[in-house]
């Protein structure tokens, strides 16, 4: 193969690698951040948790006190009917204790209610405590496995780049060129490898006398259809 154009071979194969291992290390910060989120999200979750269980024990506080405060007005009310002398007034005083006991029995009901209310919502907390436990060590894990990655890619791609360097001194001038226009314009892919009868690069048709051409890869020929320079692969 004319030296040149192996040379070439050997730059778009650098290249190549170079775009991918480009693509996966672009990757891995939206990763991370996204990762990061999904714990942000599952934090949130619990301290709306952990809000509405200390809602729920304001509310069961507040009815205790409501309940306590209609227990002392019960007895009050009832130390009164010994004292009353009217029938009228009696019968008042009655009524106010018939209605303290309703609302003492209404009252109770309502701290069971909160006593449930607070029990279910203290499962949840537990639920969501669970869960950002597991995302934060799950987040801690793949985030230092994602940055020994991009260590990895990173100094792999290091070493692409003084090859590809090194390799590019050796191209001529001229032809380096119109390989950097050709990758640049064709979507990463300047030399192409050439099938019996298509270019890999745009599968346009080769007449007969192009292929045996580039079959003998003693010359630089490029594709009819794309420009792309033309070699074969042995």
């Amino acid at each position: 193969m004319l030296e040149d154009l192996e040379r070439l071979v050997q730059l778009q194969g650098l290249d190549t690698e170079i775009a991918v291992l480009d693509g996966a290390a672009a990757t891995i910060p939206g990763q991370i951040r996204m990762m990061e989120q999904q714990l942000i999200q599952a934090k949130a979750a619990l301290d709306a948790s952990t809000a509405e269980v200390e809602k729920l024990q304001k509310l069961r506080r507040q009815k205790e006190r409501d309940l306590e405060e209609a227990g002392r007005d019960l007895k009050k009310r009832q130390g009164r009917l010994y004292e009353i002398k009217t029938n009228q007034e009696y019968a008042a005083t009655l009524k106010e204790v018939e209605g303290l006991k309703q609302k003492i029995s209404t009252l109770e009901e309502e701290v069971l209610v909160c006593l449930d209310d607070i029990d279910s919502a203290g499962k949840i907390r537990t639920q969501e405590e669970e869960k950002v436990r597991i995302t934060q060590a799950e987040f801690l894990k793949n985030k230092q496995q994602r940055e020994d990655e991009l260590l990895k890619l990173q100094h792999r791609l290091s070493i692409l780049r003084k090859t590809r360097e090194d390799r590019s001194e050796g191209v001529e001038a001229s032809l380096l060129q119109l390989y950097l226009r050709l990758l640049k314009s064709r979507d990463g892919l300047a030399v192409a490898q050439a099938t019996s009868r298509s270019c890999e690069g745009c599968h346009v048709a080769l007449t007969p006398q192009v292929c045996n051409e580039v079959r003998r890869n003693a010359e630089i020929r490029t594709c009819e259809g794309c420009g792309r320079i033309l070699y074969w692969k042995g």
